[in-house]
């Protein structure tokens, strides 16, 4: 059942989704800049930024609010999670790749999240303890053995690539397949829809992860990253999966040697 809040999350997503679409169809006004180490920012990312602090301070004046963009602004327990474009490169480059995620924070636990990737024309939405949709359909993982399990991994370069390729080495002797797609968004989103049966990803910021991680949990899943207080200050390991591939956990979270 949605309350407000999630209603809220919903509306200005599918408006930041639109708005980001409108914007990228005139190429000149997208303004790409290096932001880091393979990775962009556009005028979109902005600019659906703006708008979803406006859409959220409209609906609960004097809220926190933490984006990947222009940062923490506002205090207290409660505070909004955003990340306008996830995939810019994707996006940027004409890839249907990228969402938006808004999550909200009690301070304790995630409480509500939504993933919206426009170009999938998929919309995925939870309410800790209220179950976990993908496109109205409410998602449950069960047991069922894959016959070819596929793991999305996720690189940062705040990290040796020893450890990535570490971890592609020992999936591929696992006999499990392995997928990159520039957006933890997109690969979170893809553990629910059971394309991938999970993800990882090293030292991710919370506003990549915060919303997809509750979809995967009140899927039924399994998720493991640092402590949400220490989360919201700094990046995190990030390990999410379903329920039939309790194996994939040694060799996902291993140390590289």
């Amino acid at each position: 059942m949605m309350d407000d809040r999630l209603q809220t999350a919903l509306t200005m997503a599918r408006e930041a989704g639109s708005l980001a679409q409108e914007m990228r169809a005139n190429p000149g006004a997208l303004r790409t800049q290096i932001k880091g180490p393979l990775d962009l920012v556009t005028a979109a990312d902005h600019a659906v930024e703006a708008l979803l602090r406006k859409r959220i301070l409209g609906f609960e004046p004097g809220v926190a609010i933490l984006g990947e963009e222009d940062g923490l602004e506002g205090a207290g327990r409660d505070v909004w999670i955003l990340d306008p474009i996830d995939g810019t490169v994707n996006f940027s480059r004409g890839m249907p790749d990228w969402a938006i995620s808004i999550a909200f924070s009690d301070g304790t636990e995630i409480t509500h999240g939504v993933i919206h990737a426009p170009d999938l024309n998929l919309t995925a939405w939870a309410i800790r303890g209220q179950g976990s949709f993908l496109n109205g359909s409410r998602i449950v993982f069960d047991d069922t053995q894959p016959q070819t399990p596929i793991v999305a991994l996720g690189y940062s370069a705040r990290r040796p690539v020893a450890g990535y390729l570490s971890r592609i080495e020992r999936l591929l002797e696992a006999g499990v397949e392995h997928r990159r797609h520039g957006a933890a968004t997109i690969c979170l989103l893809g553990v629910l829809a059971g394309w991938f049966d999970a993800f990882h990803e090293p030292a991710l910021n919370i506003w990549d992860a915060a919303a997809g991680l509750l979809l995967i949990e009140e899927a039924g899943g399994v998720v493991v990253h640092n402590p949400l207080a220490h989360f919201l200050g700094a990046p995190s390991d990030i390990y999410a999966r379903n329920r039939a591939l309790p194996q994939l956990d040694e060799i996902l979270t291993a140390s590289a040697p």
